[in-house]
């Protein structure tokens, strides 16, 4: 049975250090994934959980920790993803090996395997943030492997977590569209620096943390917020920017209404795109468009029969007013006059230049 043989070694002689009792099996990526501790001064103990575990994992790294000189060498490295400790040991006891680790590392995941425990220590070792209790006995290393394989999962899932966060803490502070986090009254909670500098917040004094305060109009805040609340989702609104100059810009907002997990109450996230360049495009045009439009108004307005003097030229307009022919079409066309005299008025008007030429 594993329980005598496991009394029976229990103090015999102990290796020297971690560095002469770190072992790793290379594989065939070169090198183990993952690192664990294992804390046990009993080297049959060691051995058959090294064996067990390197089962299915071949490039498992494993650092035997058999006296608390090595287990100082090894905390102080920190090399290592997981603990598996025992509970009795000569030096100390698993409960304050917990103890430490948990003091270093918070989240590091710790297995006690352990055949001297009860089930009181079985209570507080759990208290204490062990992942999983298991009892030394043969029919149990099958549970611890799986054990580590599980805390192996984890470890794998929260770093696959932490790099989608950091791509997405990378996406939020670089993206250079304003993006933004804030309750329905308006309180902003988070925004990223293109919001900051296209919403011209600044610090102390001239810290503005409500939406609200950076319309210049409160109701273009009210606006799209009443939208929000009744549809759950606003898109392409759009609203004045007051800058701290007093200056305004144009800006167009996406949002949605959602439930913040973490407090359960309802946010506003959104986008917010500075749109003043597009909105003085759109506003030369309009205003092209209105000249062109008067002007064809007025070219048109000379189609059709007009009635005119047959002695004087003057064109009669609506309402029975004359005007003179040059002002009646300079008001109506593009067209301006300018004065001369043909050869045959000249020569009526002013014959004394023209004797010498008879």
């Amino acid at each position: 049975m594993m329980e005598p043989t496991l009394r029976e070694h229990r103090h015999r002689t102990v290796p020297k250090g971690a560095s002469e009792l770190r072992e790793s099996i290379k594989g065939q990526s070169g090198g183990a994934s993952y690192s664990i501790l294992h804390v046990d001064d009993n080297p049959h103990d060691r051995a058959l959980v090294a064996r067990e575990l390197r089962r299915e994992m071949p490039d498992l790294s494993i650092i035997e920790i058999a006296n608390e000189k090595a287990l100082n060498e090894a905390l102080e490295s920190d090399d290592f993803d997981l603990v598996i400790t025992d509970y009795e040991l000569y030096w100390s006891n698993g409960l304050k090996i917990v103890g430490r680790l948990k003091q270093k590392n918070p989240d590091i995941p710790v297995v006690m395997f352990t055949g001297s425990g009860s089930e009181e220590i079985a209570v507080e070792a759990m208290k204490a943030g062990v992942l999983d209790y298991i009892t030394k006995a043969p029919k149990h290393l099958s549970r611890l492997r799986v054990s580590v394989q599980l805390a192996f999962e984890g470890l794998k899932h929260s770093a696959e977590l932490a790099r989608a966060e950091q791509r997405y803490k990378e996406l939020f502070d670089t993206v250079p569209v304003g993006l933004f986090r804030c309750t329905p009254q308006g309180k902003i909670i988070d925004a990223n620096p293109a919001f900051v500098a296209m919403a011209g917040i600044g610090e102390g004094q001239n810290a503005i943390d409500s939406f609200e305060m950076l319309h210049a109009d409160p109701r273009g805040f009210q606006n799209w917020r009443e939208k929000l609340e009744r549809d759950g989702a606003v898109t392409c609104a759009e609203s004045r920017f007051r800058m701290p100059d007093g200056s305004d810009r144009w800006v167009e907002i996406h949002a949605k209404a959602l439930r913040d997990p973490a407090t359960s109450n309802i946010i506003y996230e959104g986008t917010v795109e500075d749109i003043s360049l597009r909105k003085e495009a759109d506003a030369e045009r309009d205003h092209l468009i209105r000249e062109l439009r008067e002007a064809l108004g007025r070219v048109k307005s000379l189609t059709g029969l007009l009635p005119i003097c047959s002695s004087c030229k003057k064109i009669r307009e609506v309402g029975g007013r004359w005007t003179m022919l040059e002002s009646f079409i300079e008001n109506h066309s593009q067209a301006h006059f300018t004065h001369s005299f043909c050869p045959e008025c000249a020569r009526k008007l002013y014959p004394e230049v023209f004797l010498d030429r008879v």
